[in-house]
């Protein structure tokens, strides 16, 4: 093998390698996808009374599903095999524990924990989301939803407003970072 066979064989290497680094790195799809879902659940929230979390029951299942196969096939497709159990165990339990949290808060009478309990679940959850991606975008989004929905939760808000606030903010948020993550992947060689 000659020096240029060589070059060229290293330089294919070291960009494949970068490549498959680059699309295990973004997981835009979960952020645009529970993005989308957040801010359709504004129109819910007009009331106290309204069925959000019933919308969430059946809308965190099928985005559960969803980002199950997109991680599935994002893997098989780069060639790094890996169970896409992390991504459905996380929804899952985001949902379980989210659902749990605003329960056990309301049924000991306090209104407050009942509301950002939830939230900080999910802020939560996308901090696992960061550590198993390996993604500090996603770590800063995290702590920039947790950081939210305190100062939400110190401003003494109704629940109608603070649910709205909310989910708008964590709406629009994942929807650019989930968007930016997925130019700038389409925009790499």
């Amino acid at each position: 093998m000659d020096a240029e066979q060589t070059r060229e064989t290293l330089a294919f290497a070291e960009h494949a390698r970068k490549r498959a680094r680059d699309d295990i790195g973004r997981p835009w799809l979960p952020l645009v996808l529970l993005g989308s879902l957040s801010v359709a659940s504004l129109s819910l929230t007009n009331s106290a009374t309204t069925p959000t979390g019933l919308f969430w029951v059946f809308a965190g299942p099928l985005g559960a599903a969803t980002i199950a196969i997109y991680a599935y096939r994002r893997t098989r497709a780069n060639g790094i095999e890996t169970s896409p159990l992390a991504y459905v165990a996380i929804t899952v339990g985001l949902l379980i524990l989210a659902f749990a949290a605003g329960k056990i808060a309301f049924a000991f009478q306090v209104p407050g924990l009942g509301r950002i309990g939830p939230p900080l679940v999910v802020a939560a959850g996308y901090l696992v989301l960061a550590w198993i991606e390996r993604n500090w975008m996603v770590a800063a989004v995290a702590i920039a939803l947790i950081t939210v929905t305190l100062v939400t939760a110190g401003l003494d808000l109704s629940s109608v407003q603070s649910k709205s606030i909310l989910f708008a903010f964590y709406g629009l948020t994942l929807l650019v970072v989930g968007f930016s993550m997925r130019v700038q992947r389409l925009k790499l060689p």
